[in-house]
C-alpha cells in the first residue's frame, strides 16, 4: 500500500510528477511494463553474478577502465539528450505550470520538483541497469560498488541541470517559440550522434580512420588524455567507489543542480509567461497580416497549400524532432555512396526503403492527423486536389533530402541512376497514395503510436516499402541471371498501393478524412 503523502509537501510533488509520464497507459499495460521491468531487473542480477565472480571491479585493467568508462558517457549522452526534451515538455507542453504558479507554492519550488522529476525519469531506465552491480557486489566482497547508488543519482542531477539551464538559455537568446524547436532538435540530434559514431568507419575514409585510432591509441597511454587515471573517466570510476572520484561526482551533480535551480527559477517563471502569451498572441494574429498572407496567396492555391503544410510541421518541434532523426540515418548511406562506389548495390536500396518510411510518416502528418478536417471539407476546392497536394507537400523534402544520391549516380551509371530515380519516385508515392486510398484520422502529437492501428495496412506499407527496396537491388545486379527477381520484387511493391485500395473501399465511402 502505498504511503500517504502530505498533500503540497516536495514527496507529494515528486510523485505527481513522476506519474505523469506513465498518464498514457493503461492499467493493464503498466502491470505488463513493470512485470516486464522486474523480471529484466533479475536477469541483470544475474548477469552481474556472473560478472563480478570471476572480475575483481575494484581494480580492473587499463583497458577494461577505457572500455567501461566510455560506455558510461555513453549512457550519460542519452540522459543528457532525454533530459533536454523534458526539460521542453515541462516548459511548454504540459501546459499546468499556470496552475501552479498560481498556488501558494514558492516558484522555486515547483521548479526544483520539476526539475528533480526530470532527474528522476532520465535516470530510471539506468538505474535498473546498474544497481544489480551495487546489490551482487556485497555478496562478492566488493561494497565499494554500493557507490554505484549515489554516482547513478549526482549524475541524473548533474544532466537534469544541464538540460534546463539549455533550455532556458534558449529562451532568452532566441524567444520561447524558436527555442522549443531548437531545443526539440538539439535533443534529437544528440540522441542520433551515438548512430552517426557507430557509423564513423562508413563515413570516413580508410586513411583519415587510421589516422583517428592513432591519435586515440597515443592519447590512452599513461599520461594521456584518455589514459585510464584522467578525469575523463571520473563517472565511471566514481561507480567503483574511488574517492575522489565519487566526491568530484555528488558536488558537481548535487551541487549543479542546486546551483541551477538557484539561479535560473526566475528565468523560468519569465520563459513560462514568454510561452503563454507567446501562444497567445500567436493564435490571435492581427487581421491585417492574415489578410495579407490570402492576399499574396491569389493566384496560387498549390502553393498555399504546400507552405501551409510545411509551416504546420515546422512549429511543431516533437514532429521536426522525430522526422529529423529519420533523415540522419540517411547520412552514412550518403556518405557510404560518395566514399565507395562499390557500395552503391547495396546502399541505394538501404536509401529506398528508409525515404519510403519517412516519406510515409510525413504523409500521415499531411494527410491523416489534419487539424482542421471539416474546414478542408467545406473549401470550394475539389477535395481529391487537396489531398494530391498535401502528398506533394510530404515528398519534396524527402526528395531533395535524397537528391545528392541520384546526383552521385548520374556521374557513374546512368543506368543506376535511372533505377533510383524510378524507384525513389515509386516508393515515395506509393507511401503517400496509401494514405489516400485508405484514409485514417490521427493526432500529430501521438505520431509514434500511428503504427497501432489495423495490422493489415501495417503489413501492406511495410510490401511496399520492402518490394521496392527489393526492386532496386535485383535491378542493379543487371546483367547477372538473377536481375528478373525485379519484377517480383515489384509486384510486391505494387501490392502496397493495391491492398491500401482495396482495404480502404469502405472508409472511403464513409467519408472518412471528409
Amino acid at each position: 500500500m502505498m504511503p500517504t503523502l502530505k498533500v503540497a509537501s516536495w514527496p507529494w510533488l515528486l510523485r505527481h510528477e513522476v506519474r505523469l509520464q506513465w498518464r498514457g497507459m493503461s492499467g493493464a499495460r503498466l502491470w505488463l511494463v513493470g512485470l516486464f521491468g522486474g523480471l529484466l531487473w533479475l536477469a541483470a542480477h544475474a548477469a552481474a553474478w556472473g560478472l563480478l565472480r570471476g572480475l575483481d571491479m575494484v581494480s580492473l585493467p587499463s583497458a577494461a577502465t577505457i572500455l567501461f568508462g566510455a560506455g558510461t558517457w555513453l549512457i550519460i549522452t542519452l540522459m543528457f539528450s532525454q533530459a533536454i526534451i523534458l526539460s521542453v515538455s515541462a516548459l511548454f507542453d504540459r501546459g499546468d505550470l499556470d496552475l501552479l504558479l498560481s498556488s501558494p507554492l514558492s516558484p522555486r519550488t515547483v521548479f526544483t520538483i520539476r526539475g528533480l522529476g526530470i532527474a528522476v525519469n532520465c535516470i530510471t531506465i539506468y538505474f535498473l541497469m546498474v544497481t544489480p552491480f551495487a546489490h551482487v557486489g556485497v555478496f562478492t566482497g566488493q561494497a565499494k560498488l554500493l557507490a554505484i547508488y549515489p554516482a547513478i543519482i549526482s549524475i541524473g542531477l548533474l544532466v537534469a541541470s544541464l538540460g534546463m539551464m539549455l533550455t532556458l538559455t534558449l529562451v532568452r537568446l532566441i524567444g520561447a517559440r524558436r527555442a522549443r524547436v531548437a531545443a526539440q532538435l538539439i535533443g534529437a540530434l544528440v540522441g542520433a550522434a551515438i548512430f552517426l559514431m557507430s557509423q564513423i568507419q562508413n563515413m570516413l575514409g580508410r586513411q583519415t580512420r587510421d589516422h583517428i585510432m592513432a591519435t586515440m591509441k597515443h592519447a590512452a597511454e599513461p599520461g594521456g588524455v584518455l589514459a585510464a587515471d584522467s578525469f575523463i573517466w571520473f563517472p565511471f570510476r566514481a561507480f567503483l567507489g574511488e574517492p575522489i572520484p565519487l566526491l568530484s561526482v555528488i558536488v558537481l551533480g548535487a551541487g549543479g543542480f542546486l546551483l541551477v535551480t538557484h539561479l535560473t527559477y526566475k528565468r523560468f517563471l519569465s520563459g513560462t509567461q514568454e510561452s503563454v502569451t507567446g501562444s497567445a498572441n500567436k493564435q490571435a494574429g492581427p487581421p491585417a497580416t492574415i489578410a495579407s498572407h490570402f492576399q499574396r496567396g491569389r493566384g496560387s492555391f498549390a502553393r498555399t497549400v504546400l507552405v501551409k503544410e510545411w509551416r504546420l510541421i515546422w512549429r511543431d518541434p516533437q514532429l521536426i524532432a522525430q522526422t529529423f532523426l529519420q533523415m540522419l540515418y540517411l547520412l552514412p548511406l550518403v556518405f557510404l555512396v560518395f566514399r565507395n562506389s562499390d557500395a552503391v548495390g547495396y546502399v541505394v536500396p538501404g536509401a529506398i526503403l528508409l525515404a519510403s518510411t519517412l516519406a510515409g510518416s510525413l504523409a500521415w502528418i499531411t494527410v491523416a492527423a489534419e487539424d482542421a478536417p471539416e474546414l478542408i471539407g467545406c473549401a470550394p476546392v475539389s477535395l481529391s486536389r487537396i489531398r494530391r497536394l498535401k502528398v506533394l507537400a510530404a515528398l519534396i523534402p524527402v526528395w531533395l533530402f535524397v537528391s545528392p544520391i541520384l546526383f552521385f549516380l548520374l556521374t557513374k551509371n546512368m543506368a543506376w541512376a535511372a533505377i533510383f530515380l524510378f524507384c525513389l519516385a515509386g516508393c515515395t508515392i506509393s507511401a503517400g497514395v496509401i494514405q489516400i486510398w485508405y484514409p485514417r484520422t490521427g493526432d500529430r502529437k501521438n505520431m509514434k503510436k500511428r503504427a497501432q492501428g489495423s495490422m493489415l495496412i501495417n503489413l501492406v506499407e511495410g510490401f511496399s516499402a520492402f518490394g521496392w527496396s527489393g526492386a532496386a537491388y535485383t535491378a542493379m545486379q543487371w546483367p547477372s541471371p538473377w536481375a528478373w527477381l525485379a519484377l517480383v520484387a515489384l509486384s510486391f511493391a505494387l501490392l502496397g498501393p493495391a491492398g491500401a485500395w482495396l482495404l480502404g473501399k469502405s472508409r472511403r465511402e464513409q467519408g472518412v478524412l471528409v
